[in-house]
């Protein structure tokens, strides 16, 4: 069932896939985001204007123009731990306003829209529940760029299992090294040097710039963890290709 469920979220047809196991999914399978409904680019204008930016710098190979990693503030990094904390419902209805990267998921969450209460559907909250997951506030990092709110908590809740501590999920700010597959450690001058070692790449070789990331490239980011191991650069090159 988790292979189905993985199917699910990267192509058009999962039956015939988790069926006929020997076929592999090809590349024309997946769908974009980017050619997405007019409402769902609309929709990322309008709150794109709002919402804030997280800045990071980037590290490139000059010799290939292959993104290496990226160095960033606790922000950046506690943006990123916030994907988990996302019910895929809110990710689907919510931040993509059914212009998820799978087309089987929208189709889902349209059913789900189409059917009726009382004949299919026990009631009206299970409904908007299904259309609409609800999250607790405490779950929402205060260097989150999307537009989402939670929901309150009862004041003993909060008091008793606060795990949103001042807004945030790390204990003390830093500098954090991102890899292009989002793997995340604190950074340092050996941590670096180490990296470049492993990925083969002399320290004269590296060049750097800085990019902003807005609701655009979040949403991009976002949708590229669950296919992808080239988030970065999936997400970024826009920018730097500039």
């Amino acid at each position: 069932m988790l292979y189905f469920l993985k199917l699910a979220l990267s192509t058009h047809r999962p039956f015939t896939y988790f069926v006929f196991s020997k076929i592999c999914p090809e590349t024309d399978v997946f769908i974009s985001w980017i050619d997405s409904t007019s409402q769902h680019n609309d929709f990322i204008i309008k709150e794109e204007s709002a919402s804030s930016k997280i800045h990071l710098e980037l590290s490139l190979q000059k010799s290939t123009g292959k993104l290496l990693f990226a160095e960033s503030k606790a922000d950046f990094v506690e943006f990123l731990f916030g994907f988990l904390s996302l019910p895929l419902g809110t990710v689907i209805g919510t931040l993509t306003k059914g212009a998820f990267t799978s087309r089987c998921m929208d189709n889902i969450l349209r059913s789900i829209s189409h059917m009726s209460v009382g004949k299919y559907l026990k009631s009206q909250d299970i409904k908007d529940m299904l259309l609409t997951p609800h999250f607790g506030q405490k779950y929402i990092s205060k260097n989150q760029i999307f537009p989402l709110n939670g929901v309150p908590l009862r004041s003993d809740e909060i008091e008793n299992n606060d795990i949103k501590i001042d807004g945030g999920f790390l204990k003390q700010s830093g500098m954090f090294l991102v890899t292009d597959d989002l793997t995340i450690t604190p950074s340092s001058l050996a941590s670096s040097i180490d990296l470049l070692k492993k990925l083969e790449v002399a320290p004269e070789d590296i060049e750097r710039c800085e990019v902003s990331i807005s609701l655009k490239e979040g949403l991009s980011m976002l949708k590229e963890s669950l296919r992808s191991s080239s988030i970065l650069t999936k997400s970024l090159e826009h920018q730097v290709k500039k």
